[in-house]
Formats: C-alpha cells, structure tokens, sequence
C-alpha cells in the first residue's frame, strides 16, 4: 500500500504535529509488516559520497544529516558505515522478544552509525522515556539529537518512525535512489526551460495548486484527512504525473532537457521501487506500508502492479474509512 504525502516541511510555522492522529489511526489498522520510506539507504549514502567526483554534492544534498550524525558515533562505536551496518544486520538477526533498554540504545547507535537515523528513532522511541539517556554507547550529543527529531517536519519522522513505534516494529526501510542526479551541464539548459510561460500556467491551475500547498493544509485533524484524500485520489495522480512531468516529454526544450528529466525520474522510481521490492522480499506474505512524496505515487503504484507475487491495496479506500 502506498501512502502519497506532502513533504511536511512545508508546513507552517507553529504547526502541531498532533493533527496527523487520525491519519496515524488508519494506517495502523493496514497492519504493515514493514514501512518503507523515501530516505536513502546507508550503503546509497555511502556508495554517493565515495562516487561524489561522479555525483557532486548528491551525498551531501540528500545524506548530509545521516552523514553528520554518524559521525557522532565514532566515539562510541568506532565503526565505519559498513562495518557498523553489518553489525546491525547481525543484531537484528538475534534480536530478542524483549530487549533490554541498554540493548535498544546500542541498536539506535549503530543504525545512526550505519547511515540509518529514521530507524535510530524507531528504536529510541520504543524506549521508556526515562531510558532515552546517554551511555557507554549513545552520547551525550547523539542523544540530544535524538531527542530533537520530534521538533523536525518530517514525514520519515512523524508518520513513519512514529506507526513504527507504535506497531512494535523495530525499524523503518529506507529505499531512496539519487544516483541518477549526474548531469550538472543540463542545469541551466533546465533553468531555462522552467522559466517558460507553460510553467507558470500550469502553477496557476487551481486544480494543481491545490497539490503545490498541500502541505499548508493540515493545520486540523479534519484537514490532515481532506488532504491525504486529496493527494492520494487518482484523479490527482493523473494530474499530477500529466502536469509535472509527462507533459515535458512532447513540449520542445533545450537540449531535449524535458525528456531527459523524464527519463531520470523514471530511472530514480524504478530503482525505488527495486528496493521497496527487496524489502517485500524479506517479509515475503507481508504487508509493506510505502510513505512518499505523492509525486512519485502513480509510478509506484504502475511500477507494482508488474510485480510477480505483489498487490497493490487501495490507499483512498483506507482513508475513506
């Protein structure tokens, strides 16, 4: 099931993240047997920085934080993100039925080390709040981190770390892919073919603005509902697939740089959808809960229906209820 989102960074200032319960409510009862959600990975992460002559600045775009965080655990831990995401793979592989809190705040530090915060969060929220402390292995400045994600606007945070928790699970899936963000020698080719009066048209379609501010509207529970109806009806899919993006492939541009957007944005879903695919894979009869930017739901959901031993549930009938 994939649940299209704003990016709740748009939100206002002073904005509650309280609003978001009855949203919370209903996708809990899907009952997902793992979240999976627009971040990238610890080894994509790694992998951009090591290729950063060939990805400029992606790592540091789209990893940065993860990247900075993990860095607050070498005194700690003294691993390496590899080293520190094999060790997590071991951990969970013998994770107990009730670990302890001691157990729970190692866990939380490595996934920070291995380039993991949003699960760290999982983990540091399923502890007793007089638990959430330093130790041997959380430091005193990892921990205020911590602490501090429940103030960010974040949809990995507030929607999908926060169901984790309360769903027993012990972490989320992170399955983004910004490899296919390479070609700075079309960035002004694409400046300018934004600058064009088509796009201002379609920005000042009432229909489409409606799902540009959609994140300005979820200031009430009542609202939080209307808006995730909204951005996850297919009528708004279409329109957003045929106005941000389809409509670049015919209209003509510099350099074919229309077209060859289009392409990298399918490239990029693709291989999303080849890691939520993976994560379908180790909970094979599961149930996976997809948290994303809206934008990419049509793709998601086209790319999924061609999976072999994969069906795609109705998101808009779950909110309905």
């Amino acid at each position: 099931m994939v649940l299209g989102t704003p990016h709740l960074s748009g939100t206002p200032d002073g904005w509650d993240p309280a609003v978001l319960e009855p949203l919370l409510q209903r996708l809990a009862r899907f009952r997902p047997d793992a979240i999976a959600i627009e971040a990238l990975t610890g080894p994509g992460i790694h992998s951009l920085f090591a290729y950063r002559e060939v990805h400029p600045d992606v790592a540091r775009t789209y990893g940065g934080r993860a990247l900075v965080l993990a860095g607050l655990t070498r005194s700690t831990l003294a691993m390496d993100m590899p080293q520190a995401e094999a060790e997590v793979r071991r951990t969970l592989a013998a994770w107990p039925a009730e670990p302890s809190p001691a157990q729970r705040r190692r866990l939380a530090a490595m996934l920070v080390a291995a380039g993991d915060p949003n699960s760290a969060l999982v983990q540091w929220w399923r502890l007793d709040p007089a638990e959430r402390k330093a130790d041997a292995h959380v430091s005193a400045l990892l921990a205020r981190e911590l602490e501090g994600f429940a103030g960010r606007r974040n949809e990995n945070h507030l929607i999908a770390a926060r169901l984790a928790q309360r769903l027993g699970l012990e972490r989320v899936h992170p399955t983004d892919d910004q490899s296919d963000d390479d070609d700075p020698a079309l960035d002004k080719p694409m400046e300018a073919f934004m600058a064009e009066p088509w796009l201002k048209t379609l920005l000042a379609d009432p229909a489409f603005k409606a799902l540009v501010e959609a994140a300005a509207h979820l200031r009430t529970p009542e609202e939080v509902m209307s808006t995730y109806r909204l951005v996850n009806s297919a009528a708004a899919g279409r329109l957003d697939a045929d106005g941000q993006w389809l409509n670049m492939i015919n209209r003509p541009s510099p350099q074919q740089v229309g077209r060859h957007r289009v392409a990298l944005w399918e490239v990029r879903n693709l291989r999303m959808v080849a890691n939520i695919r993976e994560v379908a894979a180790r909970h094979a009869g599961g149930r996976v809960l997809v948290i994303v930017g809206s934008a990419h739901k049509p793709w998601f959901e086209a790319y999924l229906r061609q999976m072999s031993d994969v069906a795609v549930e109705d998101m808009a009938a779950l909110l309905a209820q």
